[in-house]
């Protein structure tokens, strides 16, 4: 089979092949390919660039026919855009937790492997398997990745950059060290563990501490939605006045730009770095 016969069977597989080969050029493919990565999802960038497009064009059109005006479909294609991308983002950061939440249980399996003269690889696939997804499929590719050929130095860091967290990135320096300069591996690991456990239980203790202060910002950001909601239901006919003239829509500009604004001083205020 040809080169040339390869691409027209993997287009024909395609549903959208134009729209594919469109998208994959463009370096928001490759953004989006490393989000799915992130989020463990088993599609290209291009895919869901295609998704995104039917969403924001298919939103715009059905708000702009519900509204009956040009400020709908501008509406609509927000909310097209920013519904799939806070989805994978929550899909992210979930998979991140997770992942997080693992790993110290990970080193401590792995510690024990190391301590009962298992080799590095070992102690990873006895962890893989002893443990639940995400962690044991991120464990589980890199020993597939090394018994492929690939140093085992390189599949730690390829692991600890499709994560995107700060835990993988220094557990996966203190392994590299260890690895490369010699030294009780299995005694730096059980260190890492017990730091990231400390860390988890701190972070939680931030988390109960900043509930009340989270909630109240939720509650901020959703009474003027609620409270236009409910004026439209009421009076329809006074809240189009904001709609139909220039300084109504003038004012529902300013005021979504007030509302971004405070939202982001809110979770700038309630963020901390650990």
């Amino acid at each position: 089979m040809t080169e040339t016969t390869e691409v027209i069977l993997a287009e024909e597989r395609e549903s959208f092949p134009l729209l594919t080969r469109l998208f994959s050029r463009t370096k928001w493919a490759k953004i989006y390919s490393r989000k799915m990565m992130e989020a463990g999802l088993p599609i290209r960038g291009e895919e869901f660039l295609i998704f995104l497009l039917f969403t924001i064009v298919g939103l715009a059109s059905i708000v702009a026919i519900l509204l009956k005006h040009f400020a709908g479909f501008l509406i609509g294609g927000f909310v097209g855009f920013a519904l799939p991308n806070w989805a994978l983002q929550w899909r992210i950061n979930r998979r991140k937790m997770l992942l997080e939440n693992q790993l110290a249980d990970a080193l401590t399996i792995i510690s024990a492997g190391l301590s009962a003269g298992y080799s590095f690889l070992q102690s990873a696939r006895l962890a893989a398997d002893q443990l639940p997804p995400p962690i044991s499929e991120e464990l589980d590719r890199v020993v597939r990745l090394s018994s492929l050929g690939m140093p085992v130095e390189q599949a730690l860091q390829i692991m600890a950059e499709r994560v995107q967290s700060y835990d993988y990135d220094i557990t996966v320096s203190a392994i590299l060290v260890q690895l490369r300069r010699g030294g009780n591996l299995s005694r730096i690991l059980s260190t890492v563990a017990d730091t990231i456990r400390q860390r988890i239980e701190l972070r939680g203790e931030i988390a109960a501490s900043t509930a009340q202060a989270r909630f109240s910002g939720w509650i901020l950001m959703g009474l003027p939605f609620a409270v236009a909601t409910l004026v439209f239901i009421i009076n329809p006919t006074w809240m189009r006045l904001l709609l139909d003239t220039e300084l109504g829509r003038k004012m529902i500009l300013t005021g979504l730009v007030m509302q971004a604004m405070g939202m982001l001083w809110i979770r700038k205020l309630l963020q901390v770095e650990l």
